[in-house]
């Protein structure tokens, strides 16, 4: 920790007294313009780059649908020979193993650390719509 303080301390004092002192550089205000401009363009081709690296959002991707194909001729739907028909199904309930660290029961006795299985959902039966087709004997 004390090291700590001594390298922030002097890092403040480094950067303090290169703010107090002022620079003795004597020459023609013009005498490095072209260097500051490519230190400005460098600057924002940096900063660009940085920027579009982390940019959250990313390019939408182009998805090709090819279009519907249109018929001269509509038939009109075809009958479909069968019936719907309810099914049930039994889904079966859902466990998560989960490790149980060791305790006290309650006769005071010591019970190791293992891993148990816990239901984390219920079975139970669900219905759902089946279609049952007939296939027509065509002789």
């Amino acid at each position: 920790m004390r090291m700590k303080m001594l390298l922030v301390g002097l890092v403040i004092a480094l950067f303090g007294s290169a703010l107090v002192s002022s620079s003795v550089m004597a020459g023609s205000k013009q005498r490095h313009r072209w260097e500051g401009v490519a230190i400005g363009v460098g600057a924002a081709i940096l900063g660009h780059t940085i920027y579009q690296t982390h940019k959250a959002e990313q390019q939408p991707q182009v998805v090709y649908v090819e279009p519907e194909r249109t018929y001269r001729y509509n038939y009109g739907p075809r009958h479909r020979h069968g019936h719907w028909e309810w099914q049930k199904t039994w889904v079966s309930p859902t466990y998560e193993t989960v490790w149980n660290p060791g305790h006290y029961n309650r006769k005071g006795h010591w019970v190791s650390g293992h891993w148990m299985e816990v239901e984390t959902s219920d079975g139970h039966w669900s219905r759902e719509r089946v279609w049952v087709a007939h296939h027509r004997d065509p002789y």
